[in-house]
């Protein structure tokens, strides 16, 4: 599983309870809590 951290305010993008991976949304993507840009998140993956 990989899950992407807005730097700015926490907020958790989880690749497997969206539609798309992070990786394949636009790159004028927004965070939906706080409006960071996409640069902002960091990845993380979590072994299963």
């Amino acid at each position: 599983m990989t899950i992407y951290r807005c730097k700015r305010c926490n907020y958790l993008y989880i690749d497997g309870e969206q539609d798309k991976s992070f990786e394949s949304v636009e790159n004028d993507y927004k965070c939906p809590r706080c409006r960071a840009s996409k640069s902002f998140f960091i990845k993380k993956e979590i072994p299963k």
